[in-house]
């Protein structure tokens, strides 16, 4: 690719390939510039130094991993939390352990990760409130589907496709049902 058709959007789009393949280490202009085969000029002519090239990486990552998603999904809340199930639980993980594992050791990214935790959490409690769920439990029960997804995401757990169903199926059951929870 030559250095006059490469755009700050195929740098970025470069960072996060690498950063979901080898993690945080890899976001330097030496390295993406050798894989993109360009100089390393072409990167300082996109960015003014690492650290604008790594926000944008994040605010490209908070496009992909919530703005993108959420815009995509349509339909009833009940269907649109379906598809937003589906759509976490098949996705491929890698970006978002790489960009958590980033969160570790940078407060940068640590704030972009919280930012994306508190939206994904308040989207998913409005479906859970539009979907006739009480506002309370609805918060509770938001937190419980997010949890279950990190811990799915960090798992080495693969599910094949009938098993995947079952377990959102279930998921997507107790999040929505009516009854408060435990019997006495």
């Amino acid at each position: 690719m030559s250095d006059d058709r490469l755009t700050s959007r195929d740098w970025v789009n470069a960072g996060l390939k690498a950063l979901a393949k080898t993690g945080s280490a890899a976001l330097k202009a030496d390295s993406l510039s050798k894989g993109l085969g360009v100089s390393r000029g072409s990167f300082y002519w996109h960015f003014a130094d690492v650290d604008a090239f790594h926000t944008a990486v994040l605010q490209r990552w908070r496009e992909v991993a919530y703005e993108n998603v959420v815009r995509e999904i349509h339909g009833t809340a009940e269907s649109r939390l379906d598809a937003l199930l589906d759509r976490a639980f098949r996705a491929d993980t890698h970006l978002e352990r790489a960009v958590r594992s980033w969160a570790t050791a940078d407060p940068r990214a640590r704030t972009m990760v919280e930012a994306v935790d508190g939206r994904r959490l308040v989207y998913i409690e409005k479906l859970l409130i539009e979907a006739g769920v009480p506002p309370g439990v609805a918060q509770t029960r938001s937190r419980l589907l997010y949890w279950a997804y990190l811990g799915f995401i960090l798992s080495s757990a693969r599910l094949d496709q009938a098993d995947r169903r079952r377990l959102l199926d279930e998921l997507a059951r107790a999040a929505v049902s009516k009854s408060g929870g435990r019997t006495p």
